[in-house]
């Protein structure tokens, strides 16, 4: 089995310090002498199985050797400083950076599970290997599953599917991340898994027929063309057909893209003229493309995903460049033994975490793997809640930050805090693993010299929405009552007909006039639309109610899909707004209207749904109706 390993890391990297790699497995062999795992088997095939996917990953001979002792402080007697003088203090750390994370004793799984999370991202920051090791430490785990109790099989799978698997995917470990999800799942939900495995199992041969005759097709245009391709079939992962039937509503036996044809190119010209050569030859089904090199995902991702009918038969088609294909594979770790680094802006922005250290020019094998010792999630720091929970904010963030990150309201009564229980004010930088207690005072607002203080344009935001609401309301006694429209208040006027205006759609939280009409009705404007500027037309002034109890209903125009419904529904519903009447219909083929009437509790409903909703795919216009 060391030879295998050896022979795997040989094929990438002639030049290796195999001696390490030997003088590490001796090590380790005889640290776990007589140690076994659950299975029965020797701990140092777990050892090996995990320097095998590392070596997968093409990484460099300090991490296989790190790997081979990952076990060896927390298993075993040997100390960190005995690693520094028989391998140097760059394998100890690692080996240090993965039994940090591993030594966890917090008996509750949710608390157990954030620690778990919070110690990955901190170690992250040192040096990346650390969480690579750790994934394939975690992966192989996972493969020996069922020789541990019921209970265990479930927490650690949860763990998996919440924790690692998400990690994985961060890092653009496409293979490590649908791995660790199949298997979790399957003991997770086993019934459902092999009820599931059996359905795809029994469609199996007809689709493969019909993925074969496309496949065929699509090959013998290329060849008409002199084009240089590789195509071969992919088949969906349990997990991932197991989330389109529960969270978008899909049918089994309706699933055609169950299995994926994968093109690979040489370059992004050629996968754009592949692109145009597939939806000539198919009908292509329009709203389901999707350009992933124009937009890489955050992980580094790029492909064409497009689908196509064949026989009236929807299938998925992805396309992409070898190299595309190789990072899409290998994610983070493709980069490790890149030497020549390119500086044009389309690859910086394509290798999207590690960006800041391939802009930097004739970087040497061993400058760029310290230069990979940076925040794996870029200019972010990870800060935690007096319980524990994560919360993301910018570097250099203030405590101001913090509170807002957390809720909107905490962040317009805070008056400092506590951090790592200590005494600081507002404007004070947070650091990366800090424990912020924020503290309130009810008579605390904000002004607009806070600002200045936040780093982050969400808090400056919120900020905005708050000074807004409060300089709108009007100063003098003003009897308000609700009119045609439930949601706007008005100054003390003869009118019950409010209407909201059609030109500019205002929408709670933006600063409002109403335009008096000769027979007393209003229309409600922004204050910066056209027609309100008009110094003829009478100005009322108007604000939002924020009345607890008020019922408003809001309208939601998307592109018609299976599950909009449902995903819109489940949003408003997990910002714990009350529902009061839903419904939809289909204006046209592609086009669907839903209108939700719901019970707020202040103003910042209605703000926070309507932020909530637009953010969902497919979404083009959302109103109040």
């Amino acid at each position: 089995m060391l030879q295998s390993l050896l022979d795997k890391v040989k094929n990438y990297n002639e030049n290796a310090n195999f001696s390490l790699i030997i003088r590490a497995y001796n090590f380790a062999e005889k640290a776990h002498f007589n140690q076994l795992r659950e299975s029965g088997e020797e701990h140092l095939q777990h050892l090996l199985n995990a320097s095998m996917i590392i070596a997968g990953l093409k990484l460099d001979e300090i991490s296989i050797a790190a790997t081979l002792l990952h076990d060896v402080l927390e298993d075993t007697d040997t100390n960190k400083e005995k690693l520094v003088s028989e391998f140097g203090e760059e394998v100890a750390n690692l080996v240090d950076g993965v039994t940090k994370i591993s030594k966890i004793t917090i008996p509750d799984y949710k608390s157990r599970q954030v620690e778990n999370l919070r110690k990955m991202l901190i170690a992250s920051t040192k040096d990346i290997r650390v969480i690579l090791i750790k994934l394939a430490d975690r992966l192989d785990n996972m493969s020996s599953l069922k020789y541990l109790r019921e209970d265990k099989q479930k927490r650690i799978a949860q763990e998996t599917i919440e924790v690692y698997a998400p990690i994985a995917y961060r890092l653009g470990l496409a293979n490590i991340k649908w791995q660790l999800e199949d298997l979790a799942f399957r003991y997770l939900e086993p019934k459902i898994y092999q009820e599931l495995k059996e359905k795809v199992s029994k469609k199996r041969e007809e689709r493969e027929l019909l993925i074969n005759k496309v496949k065929s097709l699509i090959e013998k245009e290329f060849r008409k063309r002199n084009l240089d391709f590789e195509i071969f079939g992919r088949v969906k992962h349990f997990y991932s057909i197991y989330k389109k039937i529960v969270y978008r509503n899909y049918e089994l036996d309706k699933m055609y893209d169950l299995i994926a044809l994968r093109i690979i190119t040489n370059d992004i010209k050629e996968c754009y003229e592949v692109l145009g050569i597939i939806h000539n030859m198919f009908k292509p089904v329009m709203d389901r493309f999707r350009d992933y090199i124009a937009n890489p995902k955050s992980n580094m991702y790029q492909s064409l995903h497009t689908i196509v009918l064949v026989d009236d038969y929807p299938i998925e088609i992805q396309i992409r460049s070898k190299e595309m294909h190789r990072i899409s594979e290998e994610g983070i770790a493709a980069h490790w033994q890149y030497k020549k680094l390119k500086s044009n802006e389309d690859f910086q922005k394509k290798l999207g975490l590690v960006q800041q250290i391939l802009s930097i020019k004739d970087l040497s094998s061993q400058d760029f793997l310290e230069a990979l010792k940076v925040d794996l999630f870029g200019d972010n720091i990870f800060v935690f809640t007096p319980k524990s929970d994560i919360i993301e904010v910018p570097k250099d963030a203030t405590v101001l930050d913090f509170a807002y990150a957390v809720h909107t309201a905490l962040g317009n009564s805070c008056v400092g805090a506590r951090v790592n229980g200590k005494f600081v004010n507002i404007k004070y930088n947070l650091n990366n693993g800090d424990v912020v207690d924020v503290l309130t005072a009810k008579n605390q607002k904000p002004s607009r010299d806070w600002l200045k203080i936040v780093k982050s344009q969400r808090s400056r935001t919120k900020i905005m929405q708050t000074l807004r609401l409060h300089e709108i309301i009007p100063v003098s006694k003003l009897k308000k009552f609700e009119a045609v429209k439930d949601n706007i208040v008005v100054s003390d006027l003869k009118t019950n007909f409010i209407k909201l205006a059609k030109c500019c759609e205002p929408l709670p939280n933006d600063e409002i006039v109403g335009l008096s009409t000769r027979n007393n009705k209003i229309t409600v404007h922004k204050k910066d639309c056209e027609q309100a500027k008009d110094n003829k037309i009478k100005k009322i002034k108007v604000e939002w109610n924020n009345e607890r109890g008020l019922v408003v209903n809001v309208k939601v125009l998307a592109h018609d899909r299976i599950g909009l419904f449902a995903d819109i529904l489940s949003n408003v519903a997990s910002l714990h707004i009350n529902i009061e009447k839903a419904d939809s219909h289909i204006i046209n083929k592609d086009l669907a209207e839903c209108n939700i009437k719901i019970k707020m509790n202040s103003l910042q409903d209605i703000i926070d749904v309507i932020d909530r909703v637009k953010k969902l795919s497919d979404v083009r216009k959302v109103s109040l109706n």
